[in-house]
């Protein structure tokens, strides 16, 4: 039920971006009795992907962007959230918490394309962000002036030199943007919500005792529906409570299958390159250097992305012109990393080559790909959050969070509040109804088109170790 009580039990399973933020937002609020189920131990994992954690919140780093075209609803979000991580940062280093070291870093956020015009999303955010210099045309005769003056390195108006290659490229500097130090970020919103909550807070975090069985239901107060009264672990034990949130990412449709309507897993394909070139260490430093996009919206043979070289001398590229799909019996699509029952370290070679083409364009300083993974997304079909309570459980008893469609996580710092307000049914109407189960969504994206989707796996070639080099020896 919405609970009006803030005696009330609160389960709340996953501890992502979703999943701590409401946390830390209840907690806030005064609720008494909250509760966070997740798989993995991240008090000894630390979100690291090195570490056995494979959730879409455990990485190294993430683009923050306030740049979003017309949709300035999730412009004032993440600006929202940037607020949020600045007071972060100057708090982290003052009580030089784990070294004191930022989890916003504003390198700024580079949108590039080779088409002819600026293209309209751009444009958009130009007429939204430009009036103050929070985006500047990486054309404008004065760009590199105006970064500068944003405290931006020119690195940010040209992060590949493409001027120097000869290659004219259209784009736009959202000077607000960069990343965000992902694993640093989660530790320290759970720091947070240890400290606000005390001993109003359980943890329960680990195989067994974190990882959802299936949930608990019974007839719902009408018959026709189910109610949910809790989860049952895989350790078998039951917990009950008048309110379950399920913050899966995605994993929720294997915990909720009816959210196989509306959200789909899909695996994007993500390089880790290892730097030791000490002058590409210092060119690409995450202190100075964007986070980029590069044909963002192009379809499959545009959607590439990156970042700078992390402090301990890794750069990170992605693709997700097209993403994947794992379509299994009962699940539209099941999310498959190098750390789920059944493993996979390898990408489509599809994916792959589109990656190692843009580093031949463009870094000549990586010569081979270090490892692989596929990034799962949770996405819905118009790329809209999913936040609502699922309408096939009667009295309110579920509540749902997913569809990140790969840009919840610079909303760290804003989506807890909203999240929380829509749990109460109250605060913004427009944000209640976006993200509602039942509104009619735009199909952006086609979803549950099962084993006969070309992305999915099974109809896919996939790329080896013998595949990372950039440059073949046979090709030299």
């Amino acid at each position: 039920m919405t609970p009006k009580d803030k005696n009330s039990k609160i389960i709340i399973v996953g501890a992502g971006v979703y999943g701590l933020s409401t946390a830390l937002s209840l907690l806030e609020d005064g609720f008494q009795d909250v509760h966070i189920f997740d798989k993995n131990d991240y008090l000894v994992q630390k979100y690291s992907y090195f570490n056995g954690c494979d959730s879409a919140s455990s990485d190294m780093n993430k683009i923050f962007r306030a740049s979003y075209g017309s949709q300035t609803h999730y412009q004032k979000m993440s600006l929202i959230s940037r607020d949020k991580f600045l007071q972060w940062n100057k708090q982290i280093a003052e009580e030089n918490w784990e070294g004191g070291s930022p989890i916003y870093i504003n390198s700024g956020n580079t949108h590039m394309s080779d088409l002819n015009e600026l293209p309209l999303f751009e444009r958009e955010t130009l007429k939204r962000m430009g009036h103050d210099g929070s985006a500047i045309d990486i054309n404008d005769p004065q760009a590199v002036e105006k970064a500068t003056k944003k405290g931006l390195s020119a690195r940010a108006v040209d992060p590949f030199d493409a001027k120097g290659k000869g290659i004219k490229l259209q784009g736009v500097l959202d000077t607000t943007g960069g990343i965000m130090i992902a694993e640093k970020c989660c530790r320290w919103v759970l720091e947070l919500c240890r400290r606000v909550g005390g001993d109003r807070l359980h943890l329960h975090l680990g195989k067994l005792i974190g990882e959802v069985e299936h949930l608990l239901t019974t007839s719902g107060s009408g018959g026709e529906k189910k109610k949910c009264l809790g989860i049952k672990t895989k350790d078998g034990k039951c917990h009950f409570a008048p309110l379950t949130c399920i913050f899966a990412g995605a994993w929720l449709s294997q915990i909720v299958p009816e959210a196989n309507e509306k959200v789909e897993a899909t695996g994007g394909t993500v390089c880790i390159c290892k730097v030791d070139s000490k002058g590409a260490l210092e060119e690409y430093s995450e202190k100075t250097f964007p986070s980029w996009t590069y044909k963002m919206r192009d379809g499959a043979m545009g959607g590439l992305y990156g970042f700078p070289i992390t402090h301990d001398g890794y750069m990170k590229i992605g693709y997700r012109g097209l993403k994947w799909i794992n379509p299994k019996e009962g699940v539209n699509s099941k999310v498959k990393t190098a750390h789920t029952i059944d493993k996979e370290t390898n990408v489509p070679l599809f994916g792959l080559l589109r990656i190692k083409n843009l580093i031949k364009k463009f870094i000549p300083e990586i010569q081979s790909i270090t490892l692989t993974r596929l990034c799962w997304y949770s996405d819905t079909s118009d790329n809209d959050f999913l936040i609502t309570y699922c309408p096939h459980y009667d009295d309110d008893t579920l509540f749902v969070g997913a569809g990140d469609s790969g840009h919840a996580f610079m909303m760290l710092g804003s989506i807890g509040p909203v999240i929380k307000d829509i749990i109460l049914k109250q605060g913004d109407d427009f944000l209640q109804n976006l993200f509602s189960w039942e509104r009619e969504r735009e199909q952006l994206n086609e979803i549950n088109l099962g084993l006969a989707d070309p992305r999915a796996l099974s109809n896919l070639k996939m790329a080896t170790p013998h595949d990372w080099s950039i440059y073949p020896k046979s090709h030299l």
